[in-house]
């Protein structure tokens, strides 16, 4: 028998030995026999309907014993050639392998970012819809996706606006000139003591002071009612019109929600009902004071216009995306502040008026490591010196890695979207087209105005040599 095979793939010839198949007999090339369903025994060759372009490497793999894939073809093809040769992915080389996963981590990069940009109606149905169910999606949309209408873009901008103020009227209630004096220190303690209660402020504190004897003015006290009666009315809405309530309550966003509902009414309440009590009551002060500081959360808010806006969610999606590499790097900065603060503990030991224990340590590790800096804590001998400038060189380099890692994520992610929505929209001009045949072309400016028209679901585009070429106009 001799040793030459003929090979058809795709209509070209190859012609190769026996003994350079064999030498991987658990593939497929490897494996063949003249009574495989591939053996033409009239031409005496085997056939195989594949792309003879990429034959010539799948050959050069019995020839070398190792695939080196051309960097031009797409990973997806590679991936298709080596399932259907039943060549284990372990032979590609090692130079050649990033080619390969190359592919992978695009499409990974593209999924995660359709999850992130999917509109997420809730789920009614398409047929039979009842009037309520209807009522429901519009309102969902309305308040959940800006993009979905002019009037949700529109909402969603006024929205913003009230977040920004909702974080505005809590610093506007601390300014001195704002607030109305309703008492004098003097008066008030002379009270206190007249009714026997037991006043918890410090007279030397001037912010305590302030908090007893002046009170937020009225128009300040309506404003920030107006706000927690427009976040509670658009929270109760969107629980409301939600068709998939364990769902809701998986959203970080929509759990702040609730306990900002409970905060602020808690905060309204004891305003209207207890704000004697907190003079006297201390425990009733420190409740007050938490649900007061749980309401400043109200900027969180801020991250439900993300989806008006991709590039800052693109940036959320960057650092989500680099959790691992965060982690790791919070670890490294702990191990570096705990090995600073022993020392510089001990380098001004012989000093009693720096550093009195390694608690302290801790906190200047942090500030210097951070490039902050307060002053507060400094060492003064040189030893002390030559680790503080150790431990600032150390905080610049190490604080350097994270910004690295966020930038290429959010440039990998950032180029991945913007591809994502260029064929979107010739998605979308294709359509178009095809529904209104005798528009051959179309301008960018054109294209444009289809940037809003909602994805459908569609086919995959298809190669025709009918179709006109499209014009875009820069």
């Amino acid at each position: 028998m001799s040793d030459e095979i003929h090979i058809n793939v795709g209509g070209t010839l190859f012609e190769t030995k026996w003994s350079t198949l064999q030498k991987h007999g658990d593939t497929l090339l490897g494996s063949l026999t003249t009574t495989s369903e591939y053996y033409n025994k009239d031409k005496k060759q085997f056939f195989f309907d594949r792309n003879p372009d990429l034959f010539n490497t799948i050959l050069d793999f019995y020839r070398n014993g190792v695939i080196h894939l051309p960097t031009h073809i797409c990973g997806w093809n590679w991936k298709q050639e080596l399932k259907f040769w039943r060549i284990p992915v372990t032979d590609i080389s090692e130079c050649c392998y990033p080619t390969y996963i190359k592919y992978e981590k695009d499409q990974n990069l593209v999924n995660y970012i359709k999850n992130a940009f999917v509109v997420r109606t809730a789920e009614y149905q398409t047929h039979k819809v009842s009037c309520l169910a209807g009522i429901k999606q519009r309102i969902w949309l309305f308040l959940e996706e800006p993009t979905s209408s002019i009037a949700a873009k529109i909402f969603s901008i006024f929205y913003l606006l009230i977040v920004l103020l909702s974080a505005i009227t809590p610093m506007l209630a601390t300014y001195p000139d704002v607030r109305q004096k309703f008492v004098d220190i003097d008066v008030l303690i002379y009270w206190v003591n007249l009714n026997g209660l037991n006043l918890w402020i410090n007279k030397e504190n001037p912010k305590e002071v302030m908090f007893v004897t002046t009170v937020a003015p009225k128009w300040l006290k309506d404003l920030d009612l107006f706000i927690t009666i427009f976040f509670s009315c658009e929270q109760i809405l969107r629980f409301a019109s939600c068709s998939r309530k364990k769902e809701y309550f998986k959203d970080w966003l929509n759990v702040l929600d609730i306990i900002l509902f409970f905060a602020m009414w808690t905060i309204f309440i004891i305003d209207q009902l207890f704000e004697e009590k907190l003079l006297e009551n201390y425990e009733l002060l420190i409740f007050y004071s938490v649900c007061y500081c749980l309401a400043v959360f109200r900027l969180l808010r801020f991250f439900r216009i993300t989806k008006q806006y991709s590039a800052l969610r693109i940036l959320l999606m960057s650092v989500r995306a680099s959790i691992k590499e965060l982690g790791l790097l919070s670890i490294t900065f702990i191990i570096f502040v705990l090995l600073f603060a022993n020392l510089i503990y001990f380098a001004e030991l012989r000093d009693p008026t720096t550093f009195p224990d390694m608690v302290i340590g801790l906190w200047w590790s942090v500030v210097t490591m951070t490039t902050v800096g307060y002053g507060d804590e400094a060492p003064k001998s040189a030893l002390g010196r030559t680790v503080g400038s150790l431990c600032a060189v150390s905080g610049l380099l190490l604080l350097a890695m994270p910004i690295a890692v966020i930038a290429g994520k959010f440039n990998d992610l950032y180029e991945k979207n913007a591809n994502r929505e260029d064929f979107k929209k010739l998605h979308t001009i294709r359509k178009v087209c095809k529904v209104h045949p005798a528009s051959n072309i179309i301008t960018l400016k054109q294209s444009k105005r289809l940037k809003n028209t909602p994805d459908l679901n569609t086919r995959e585009l298809e190669s025709n040599s009918d179709n006109k070429i499209f014009d875009i106009d820069m």
